[in-house]
């Protein structure tokens, strides 16, 4: 079985899923807002720990270096093991000074400086868009449509990171997702540029950039055609979801109403359902 746990983790990012191989993968991490005063939000690391106990962490995919993306990192790191660490060879620098003024910690950017540079425990790798898959990515049904290199450059020269996202596709027993991490427009072009429409097509689609309307680039959504649009978002955000309405067949779930929300595939049989009712 395929078990995707789109987490609600408020206003970043965290997908876990957990492949038939048997490898745990993490994309992603926030756990920045779990303080949260109704008490709604999930640490995602209490969740690994209820969920998937002791089990060691194949892949962490950080899609790009945005803190809301990478915040808990540290943690993670110290409670479980990271066998392999996907970035992307981007030059970003920040003030840790003011990490604290959007409920960042310091701690977890040095974390991501110390891991992305390891050649073990965890293994950093740079995959883009026109890698060959290797044998367990083959086997976990995984495909990097981006970034390619040409958007990590253009990432690194204009400093707009979310050009070098990882978008990542996912298939098994025919049922196809697509996690759009924070690519841009641009991003999204190039991606269809290289793959071709029929590469896009997916049946479970989660949003890039908690579904804000800058990121929507409608000649290639349309090509996705999703049954169902997961968007990753908090209480606050006031973005019209009309176009994501539209785009899906069946529903549109976003976290910050329907809470977690979890897929199963089985034998080509789909079951996705959220936490809470909405």
């Amino acid at each position: 079985m395929l078990k995707v746990h789109f987490l609600n983790v408020g206003k970043g990012n965290c997908t876990v899923i957990k492949f038939p191989s048997g490898n745990l993968a993490v994309i992603d991490i926030d756990n920045s807002r779990i303080d949260d005063d109704n008490d709604v939000l999930q640490d995602p690391i209490q969740f690994l720990n209820t969920e998937y106990p002791n089990q060691s962490i194949f892949r962490f995919v950080l899609t790009h270096p945005d803190m809301d993306h990478m915040s808990g990192l540290d943690e993670l790191h110290s409670s479980r093991t990271i066998t392999n660490f996907w970035d992307t060879d981007n030059n970003k620098e920040i003030d840790t000074d003011k990490l604290h003024l959007g409920g960042y910690k310091t701690e977890d950017w040095e974390k991501y400086q110390e891991l992305r540079v390891k050649d073990e425990n965890p293994k950093v790798l740079h995959i883009y868009q026109d890698g060959d898959a290797q044998s367990y990515w083959k086997e976990d049904g995984v495909k990097v449509l981006g970034p390619s290199k040409s958007m990590l450059k253009k990432a690194n020269e204009t400093e707009e990171y979310n050009h070098c996202s990882y978008v990542i596709k996912i298939e098994h027993e025919g049922i196809k997702i697509i996690l759009g991490g924070d690519a841009t427009k641009e991003a999204w072009k190039d991606i269809l540029e290289y793959h071709g429409k029929d590469e896009l097509q997916a049946n479970v689609f989660l949003a890039p950039h908690h579904g804000s309307p800058d990121n929507i680039e409608k000649d290639v959504f349309a090509h996705i055609s999703p049954q169902y649009v997961i968007i990753s978002d908090h209480r606050g955000h006031s973005y019209d979801y009309a176009y994501y309405n539209d785009l899906a067949t069946e529903q549109v779930y976003s976290t910050k109403h329907f809470g977690n929300i979890t897929l199963e595939v089985s034998d080509a049989v789909k079951k996705i359902y959220p936490e809470k009712n909405g």
